[in-house]
């Protein structure tokens, strides 16, 4: 019986463990080895990175390229490249024709090729990462995009409320948005490109591209805040007027009386909390005074108090203990 190649291959690779078991390393040689190894793949993992960022923001520019180029990675991801996998895409095509077609879609697919774009170059590093402000403009489209804002649902409720049959507007969630509420780094994009290595340790990877209120809190608040970029300002009151307007719509219930009671309030603090890491004390303490005057009955008042006071810098000399 004729051995098969993968036996052959095993074969001849024991016989080269045990030649080298029988051979000294030598340590200074292997170093310097080791120096060449790790500097060729930085490299050549760098250029792959760097390389799909490229072609990530050229895609993002345009929808019906950005479009295609999700499909292609969703096809090799879900599908396989081979033969069989391109018929069983097509048949997935077909089946979801009139999803791919609409614009709900498509403003998605390019949303959220720009977000990985984003993401990719916030993994090269210092030079390469996007300004703050290019995280700010991110927000605002997709922000803009969705039929939705956050709701009182939304800031209670892990999940969005499901929109009864028929219903339209800002708090019918799209159907479409499902595809793209996965992490970036798990994104058809990122898999396909295996480039998820690369983006483990980035922030920014692990929110999903439709993450209205996640990537708001966590990528937009902090960029703009260390950059003192005065347009988190303006941001913040877009979001807060989409979701008064929401609220205004509501019947009564409690979620809206959650929201204007417990949550807005919130809400103003921490504008006013970033308005003052920005730099702008004096405005951001006068902001926080009138809240605190308005809201006399918030469970957050008491930690509000303290914080207030030790920002004002409670028992020191600068300010007296009582008013004259």
């Amino acid at each position: 019986m004729k051995m098969s190649l993968f036996v052959i291959l095993a074969q001849i690779f024991l016989v080269t463990l045990i030649r080298a078991e029988e051979v000294k390393l030598d340590r200074a040689k292997a170093l310097e080895e080791l120096k060449a190894i790790e500097q060729k793949n930085e490299t050549l993992t760098q250029d792959l990175l760097a390389k799909s960022a490229r072609d990530l923001n050229e895609a993002g520019s345009d929808k019906f390229k950005a479009v295609q180029v999700y499909l292609e990675s969703y096809r090799n991801v879900e599908f396989g490249r081979a033969q069989d996998g391109e018929t069983r895409f097509q048949q997935w095509r077909v089946e979801n024709k009139d999803k791919i077609a609409s614009l709900d879609f498509s403003t998605a697919a390019q949303l959220h090729v720009q977000y990985v774009a984003l993401v990719c170059r916030e993994a090269l590093g210092e030079k390469e990462a996007p300004k703050a402000g290019e995280w700010g403009v991110y927000w605002e489209n997709l922000f803009k995009s969705r039929e939705m804002a956050e709701s009182p649902g939304d800031l209670t409720e892990a999940k969005m409320p499901v929109a009864k049959k028929g219903v339209t507007g800002r708090k019918q969630k799209k159907e479409s948005g499902n595809d793209f509420d996965r992490p970036a780094v798990e994104s058809p994009l990122v898999r396909d490109r295996q480039i998820q290595g690369f983006l483990e340790g980035v922030q920014e990877a692990k929110l999903s591209s439709a993450s209205v209120g996640a990537i708001f809190n966590q990528v937009v608040r902090p960029h703009l805040r260390k950059a003192k970029n005065r347009d988190l300002m303006r941001l913040w009151d877009l979001r807060l007027a989409a979701m008064d307007e929401d609220v205004e719509k509501e019947v009564k219930t409690l979620g809206a009386d959650d929201y204007k009671i417990l949550k807005r309030p919130e809400l103003m603090w921490e504008r006013a909390d970033d308005l003052e890491k920005m730099g702008e004390r004096e405005s951001a303490w006068a902001q926080k005074m009138a809240i605190l005057k308005a809201n006399p009955y918030h469970p957050k008042l008491s930690k509000w108090i303290e914080d207030m006071k030790q920002a004002l810098g409670e028992g020191s000399s600068a300010l007296p203990e009582k008013a004259p």
